[in-house]
């Protein structure tokens, strides 16, 4: 797509004294506060509506918070938004929603081509993976009158709203069906929930043994279904620094040990699964969410949510929560789940653009082939691990590989971290400060042009509060990467660019730290 063209998307278009949203302002619309422009032009992440130059876009190791929009994702939108611009022109607001339906539909049946679930598996889609969290904490609060607990890992390591989402609570001043609304208020008719959270992490940030975190949960779990308590556990795959927890093992033994009142969803919001994994889980009945905007590299907020096939029969036909009519709109769900009928049939076209943005990204990296990202991720991580070996002054965080041997799935690319969570340090071994550590990333990404993930706290280090930032991959890198070979043994140029790049960037983190002494 050229610059004249994107330059034109982004402008707003007039007919006949009636505004028309550009692509621009679509692309932040239909969300929350965190993706409005501030006066730079930028969300919250850091990102702005327009693809960056291919100079700025090879050095975005950031998509565990979040990614630019790409020239592949923006000509996609573009694409569908002539389509809106038309719609918008015929003055007719059914005209809109009925494209919205459509297109929202065509995404569900490809979503589910490129993801190889089967078609008893549904699709719902919102705005964000808060949003998801919110869509099933009301779905599970509804389905029976009988007391609830929701059990999660800490949410330091999953998203900050989460817990105000899951015990039915506003997170942001605007809903995604642009409705204001008060944070921390109840969204519908549903109490709040009780709600524990796990720490996956000790004081000084290293991984708890796994073991230690199953027992924990395995004692709450059992204790709430011994009282007669419905019990939604949350298992995050992957989090923020690319752990799991609880184990898939304890998550599928407490599953078995009470059907009737264990529900399980597995936060994917990272997106950081091969088909496999994604349908093993939906095999077991495990709900699903994910998002277009981690690792597959799609702007952000774009979330959706598997049904597996005995969810989708149990939920289809339960009435809309009042919690959900702000935020979800009656295209978002399947038109067999006649339950949503009473929500209100609004066009959300601001996530409509963004998930054919990512879409365009997923489709891009299903294409190749599952050897060859298996070899590149090992290379990646091999680079990786060689550096943090040679290089004083940035400590890699330790990080437990992903075990999910009991799914029975043949080994993928996903068995292998594509997120490196690191601590800086001055000269003299001290680490360095959350504070300083924000002053890293942001001259990172604002003086070097290079993106990582957002500081994330991980315990105190001598005696020092202490954040790690993260270099990852994302299927958007690994696409360029192997865009010249289908085997990464027979030495790609663009492989080898990528990895060069990712040192480049851990080598401007270590000497932006070191300026902190002189």
């Amino acid at each position: 797509m050229s610059n004249d063209a994107i330059l034109s998307a982004l402008k707003p278009a007039f007919t006949s004294g009636t505004s028309i949203p550009s692509l621009a302002q679509l692309l932040v619309d239909g969300g929350d506060s965190r993706i409005t422009l501030d006066t730079y032009g930028v969300n919250k992440y850091g990102c702005t509506v327009e693809p960056q130059s291919t100079q700025d876009s090879s050095f975005a190791f950031g998509s565990a918070t979040a990614s630019t929009i790409s020239q592949r994702g923006f000509a996609a939108a573009n694409s569908v938004y002539q389509q809106i611009v038309e719609a918008y022109r015929d003055k007719k607001e059914y005209s809109l929603y009925s494209l919205y339906e459509q297109e929202m539909q065509s995404l569900r049946q490809e979503l589910k081509q490129l993801c190889q679930t089967g078609d008893a598996v549904d699709v719902a889609f919102a705005a964000s993976g808060t949003d998801l969290h919110l869509i099933v904490s009301q779905l599970f609060s509804g389905a029976s009158s009988s007391p609830s607990m929701i059990v999660m890992v800490e949410a330091g390591e999953t998203g900050s709203s989460v817990p105000a989402a899951l015990q039915g609570l506003h997170f942001s001043d605007c809903a995604a069906l642009g409705e204001p609304v008060s944070p921390g208020q109840q969204v519908g008719q549903f109490g709040v929930s009780e709600l524990v959270n796990v720490a996956l992490r000790e004081a000084d940030g290293k991984p708890r043994a796994a073991e230690d975190i199953d027992r924990e949960i395995e004692a709450l779990v059992t204790t709430a279904c011994g009282q007669n308590k419905r019990v939604l556990l949350v298992l995050a795959d992957v989090t923020k620094t690319g752990m799991i927890g609880p184990s898939v093992q304890c998550a599928l033994a407490l599953r078995n040990t009470f059907p009737d009142q264990l529900e399980v969803l597995v936060d994917a919001c990272q997106f950081r699964l091969t088909n496999a994994t994604l349908n093993a889980y939906l095999d077991q009945q495990f709900l699903v969410a994910v998002t277009g905007s981690k690792f597959i590299s799609g702007p952000s907020f774009s979330g959706a949510l598997f049904f597996p096939p005995e969810a989708a029969i149990r939920y289809r036909q339960q009435n809309a929560p009042a919690g959900l009519y702000a935020y979800s709109s009656r295209a978002d769900w399947p038109a067999s789940w006649t339950g949503m009928d009473g929500l209100q049939k609004k066009a959300n076209v601001g996530l409509l653009v963004r998930w054919v943005a990512a879409m365009a990204e997923l489709r891009a990296f299903r294409a190749l082939p599952d050897d060859a990202v298996n070899q590149f991720v090992q290379a990646f991580r091999r680079a990786v691990l060689t550096y943090f070996d040679a290089y004083s002054g940035l400590t890699l965080l330790p990080v437990p590989v992903p075990d999910r041997q009991v799914l029975a799935t043949t080994p993928g690319w996903d068995q292998w971290p594509t997120i490196f969570p690191f601590v800086l340090h001055h000269a003299s071994g001290e680490p360095l400060s959350r504070d300083q550590t924000m002053s890293v990333y942001r001259r990172l990404q604002n003086e070097k042009r290079m993106q990582v993930g957002q500081p994330v706290t991980c315990g105190v280090c001598q005696q020092i509060p202490v954040s790690a930032l993260r270099l990852c991959l994302s299927a958007r890198l690994i696409v360029a990467a192997l865009s010249d070979v289908t085997d990464i043994r027979s030495g790609g140029n663009k492989a080898d660019e990528i990895i060069a790049k990712a040192m480049a960037v851990l080598d401007a983190a270590r000497q932006l730290s070191l300026l902190l002494d002189s």
